[in-house]
């Protein structure tokens, strides 16, 4: 028992985030998941990558650098990608049978036709190859909605006390995802002024809590079982809010939040 209580109190890092960014909060959390994906499954054999939500790019360098091809794909990227492709998830313009790997993070929980897109995924899929696709969890959800008071308060108090803002770059909007409208309709004082305190549902569910039912790792394996694909490893990633508080602080006490079950990503391998 005590030698239990011990092993779950470990301090040590996962994850080397030796050259990993400095400067952009959200780039260094996908890159940070990223390494620990391919530290937990080695994907020998894998040549050809399918990147769906590129992004602004970020993850697709890093790819770029494991695996011989790799095609970035976004319905509404939010950056200049070398070689990126303008699709939709449920329409794929590829051939049967291409890919090795099929990789997203962080996108499926925007996506409208999920049974279509896991569908047309397993089409372009070569024989043997895997999915690995991440997504945010319940205990992310529930920061979302009890943190958004003290993100304002935070907010305001950047803006009062000088220095306060500190030297870490702050997300962008489509600085790590994609941006699904490209010209959002201009909100309301009374939606502004709510939005203090009750943040936007993240995904396409509607409300936040079919979000938090939705962002449960059994909701996710159900859908991936309907779909006709075999789960057959899930892992929880790292712990962090979704509105950079304390970034790059307090990184082994995340790490461990994250093993213990109360990670804001999960990541799941499908075959």
């Amino acid at each position: 028992m005590r030698l239990t209580f011990f092993r779950i109190l470990d301090f040590s890092m996962r994850v080397d985030t030796t050259g990993l960014p400095t400067d952009n909060w959200h780039h260094f959390l996908r890159l940070r998941d990223l390494r620990q994906v391919f530290a937990e499954v080695p994907l020998d054999g894998v040549k050809r990558v399918l990147e769906l939500g590129a992004g602004d790019g970020v993850q697709t360098a890093a790819l770029r650098g494991v695996f011989a091809e790799v095609v970035p794909m976004d319905i509404a990227p939010s950056g200049v990608v070398d070689g990126l492709v303008v699709a939709d998830a449920a329409n794929l313009p590829f051939v049967d049978g291409y890919f090795d790997l099929v990789f997203s993070s962080n996108v499926l929980e925007h996506v409208e036709r999920l049974d279509e897109s896991l569908a047309e995924m397993k089409r372009v899929l070569a024989p043997g190859g895997i999915m690995i696709h991440s997504m945010p969890t319940g205990t992310w959800k529930v920061i979302q909605v009890v943190g958004r008071p003290v993100a304002t308060a935070v907010k305001f108090l950047r803006k009062l006390v000088p220095g306060m803002s500190g030297a870490a770059e702050r997300a962008r909007p489509g600085s790590h995802a994609s941006v699904h409208v490209a010209d959002p309709v201009r909100r309301s004082l009374v939606r502004r002024v709510i939005g203090l305190v009750i943040p936007a549902v993240h995904g396409i569910s509607g409300n936040h809590v079919n979000e938090f039912i939705r962002f449960r790792p059994a909701w996710w394996k159900r859908q991936f079982e309907r779909a006709g694909l075999d789960c057959y490893r899930s892992s929880q990633l790292f712990s962090h809010s979704p509105y950079d508080l304390a970034p790059y602080r307090l990184m082994s006490v995340r790490d461990l939040i994250g093993r213990a079950g109360f990670a804001s990503v999960d990541v799941f391998w499908l075959r």
